[in-house]
């Protein structure tokens, strides 16, 4: 079974170990190296993190990361006003792997179901 781990402050990371995730806190400035050591861990199946700790690095860097080795990377809101970030990534994804955008909600956005 693969391992999941949670990034982040304690506050963010703590609820995730009571399920199950090995917990790694992380601010900011350590944030993209914690990512980086368990993206390369190919035993970690997921890897959860706050949207505001992502929001806070360097976006080029964190997305190369994101999409290097086996993990999925699941970026959660966890402030007051949610910037949907990991929705965004997911959509690229989704998007580019079956050509369309699954995920759109505006009406002429992507595929709808005559399509």
């Amino acid at each position: 079974m693969a391992k999941m781990v949670a990034i982040g402050p304690e506050h963010f990371a703590l609820p995730f170990g009571v399920v199950g995730f090995a917990l790694a806190e992380a601010g900011p400035e350590d944030f993209l190296a914690e990512l980086r050591k368990h993206v390369a861990d190919r035993s970690v199946g997921l890897i959860a993190c706050p949207e505001t700790l992502v929001a806070a690095v360097d976006q080029e860097e964190f997305e190369e990361l994101a999409s290097e080795g086996g993990a999925a990377v699941l970026v959660l809101p966890d402030g007051p006003e949610a910037q949907q970030i990991g929705l965004e990534m997911f959509r690229r994804r989704i998007e580019r792997a079956a050509g369309v955008d699954l995920l759109a909600s505006a009406p002429g956005e992507g595929a709808s179901v005559s399509d």
